[in-house]
């Protein structure tokens, strides 16, 4: 995607110094974009951006007052940021604090949004988890098209929330504003939850994974960050919701396998029950409740290891003319070696 130096003119980003947001703001700097970061800690943005010109305005989503005049002067918005659990957080999909800052911030975020007065155009970077388990038995990647069940968590019903509050702002203000829903995220820099399995295969902490044909979707970051600038940008774009992805569907026994021949490593001829991991996970569950800390393998982590979550883009590519770049079969082992 290419745009003409200060095409969208000055462009506030929340969630700038997140996993995503990061290469976000390096794409619209690359492409001659005024940057403006919201973040509760300025030091953070100078030390990632030191002398780049990017403007800090300091505020908190989970602190409405601090929202004040954030948005002045401002012509896109493009909304990343959410609520991060703590490292040893337990239970971190249903956390009190998707609801204070995902839901309730973003309601804060728009109320500005909307007394601004300068605003030309709004995003949100969504995730799948706002349609529930979309795949199902359909048997065939989902769209956002279709008619979508409800979020299974706290943290897709917080998401969806947000959703909502953005795209009826932006029809309040009378702007293009749109969603784009991302599944699993990789090429994070050795962050994100491929980086974790690769962590955990090479240092054997992975168990041999049953052979479960299970389809899930994924999108390399630098083509979320490509999506973003189209659909932003892009006049068909108002009032949509996209799904992002590379195309591929990819199984977790795929993906330990292309990790073990990526380490050099043999694929062992056993695998751990599924059985056997139910157990594991359910003393994990109940571990994290009584002690109130992570615990590695819990029912729901198993759930979205062993089960679907497969989306289409061809709604995105069909009215927008996307093209992901990279395929997680085509990349991984690169990921793996780095």
């Amino acid at each position: 995607m290419s745009l003409r130096a200060d095409a969208l003119g000055p462009v506030l980003v929340t969630g700038a110094t997140g996993r995503v947001g990061r290469v976000l703001v390096e794409a619209l700097l690359a492409h001659g974009q005024r940057v403006v970061v919201v973040s509760r800690a300025p030091a953070v943005v100078e030390r990632l951006w030191p002398g780049r010109g990017v403007e800090t305005r300091r505020a908190d989503l989970a602190r409405p007052e601090t929202l004040a005049g954030v948005c002045a002067g401002i012509e896109t918005l493009i909304h990343l940021a959410s609520y991060a659990p703590a490292a040893d957080e337990p239970d971190i999909y249903e956390a009190p604090g998707h609801w204070t800052v995902t839901a309730e911030g973003t309601r804060a975020l728009m109320a500005e949004a909307r007394s601004a007065g300068a605003l030309r155009r709004m995003l949100y970077l969504s995730t799948v988890k706002a349609m529930g388990d979309a795949t199902g038995a359909r048997g065939h990647p989902a769209g956002p098209d279709e008619v979508e069940p409800a979020p299974e968590t706290g943290y897709g019903r917080a998401k969806l929330v947000a959703e909502g509050e953005l795209l009826a702002s932006a029809a309040a203000l009378g702007i293009p504003g749109c969603v784009l829903r991302l599944p699993m995220v990789y090429g994070l820099a050795g962050e994100g939850n491929l980086a974790r399995m690769i962590a955990a295969v090479a240092a054997h902490r992975f168990p041999p994974w049953p052979r479960i044909d299970n389809h899930r979707s994924a999108v390399h970051v630098e083509d979320a960050v490509a999506a973003v600038l189209l659909a932003v940008a892009h006049p068909a774009s108002a009032g949509r919701t996209y799904c992002v992805t590379d195309g591929g569907a990819y199984s977790t026994r795929w993906i330990y396998e292309r990790i073990c021949r990526a380490l050099d490593r043999p694929v062992p001829r056993w695998t751990v029950p599924l059985w056997a991991l139910r157990a594991a996970a359910g003393v994990g569950t109940l571990g994290e409740r009584l002690l109130g800390r992570r615990m590695p393998l819990t029912l729901e982590g198993l759930d979205k290891l062993v089960g679907d979550a497969w989306f289409s883009s061809a709604t995105l590519e069909r009215e927008l003319g996307f093209r992901a770049r990279l395929r997680l079969d085509e990349e991984i082992e690169g990921l793996v070696r780095r």
